[in-house]
């Protein structure tokens, strides 16, 4: 059973590169997160995933973020919803890093059971 906890960023190991995950699967039922930093001109892999719902929560910088066909400019205070299905890459085009926080969710998965990625 997933327990409560308070974890600090910045103390997390792989903070000060390109990010880290901090709510792993395990930690939660039908969850993860993770936190991620792009310096400029650094992208994204490019996702798509047929079985998770992605929430972004900018949290500084900017970046071009296409999600399918259509490109959009985000930075901070910009929180983006990214379905099942949608093709999905974020470039860094500030000088500032990209800092966002991923929220995936897995809403077809039963609890206790672990996670297949497609």
């Amino acid at each position: 059973m997933p327990q409560p906890f308070v974890k600090t960023l910045s103390q997390l190991p792989g903070y000060e590169g390109e990010g880290v995950t901090f709510l792993e699967e395990h930690e939660a039922e039908t969850i993860s997160s993770s936190y991620v930093r792009l310096a400029k001109g650094q992208s994204t892999t490019i996702g798509n995933h047929d079985d998770e719902e992605e929430i972004y929560i900018i949290m500084g910088g900017r970046a071009s973020l296409r999600l399918n066909q259509t490109v959009h400019e985000v930075g901070f205070g910009d929180v983006v919803y990214i379905p099942r299905d949608v093709e999905h890459q974020a470039t860094c085009v500030s000088d500032e890093d990209f800092e966002y926080i991923c929220v995936a969710n897995w809403p077809d998965r039963i609890p206790g059971q672990p996670v297949h990625h497609k």
